[in-house]
């Protein structure tokens, strides 16, 4: 990348990489994440102004379905609590 730069006389400033973290989850909420990682951003809902509200499940259910991922009651409730951690997260981040 710093040659594709330099073609153009820029210099990219360095980026610190950061810190590897490795973490393990809980067998029983691996079919959680599996149904959430497999949207890809894809299914996200937003308010007017343009504040993350949640998963589109419309949407979230053809993407699953496209991909062969048919989330039981208890990974459809596991799904609902990881997604609104995130969007709780995600949303703080953006208020600071």
């Amino acid at each position: 990348m710093d040659e594709d730069a330099a073609l153009f006389g820029l210099v990219l400033p360095e980026i610190e990489q950061p810190e590897e973290i490795n973490f393990e989850v809980m067998k029983g909420n691996w079919p959680v994440l599996e149904a959430f990682f497999i949207l890809d951003g894809c299914a996200w809902q937003y308010a007017g102004m343009g504040d993350l509200i949640g998963l589109n499940y419309q949407a979230a259910q053809v993407i699953w379905g496209y991909a062969g991922i048919k989330p039981n009651k208890d990974t459809f409730i596991g799904l609902m609590l990881f997604t609104r951690t995130v969007v709780n997260e995600l949303n703080k981040r953006k208020d600071k």
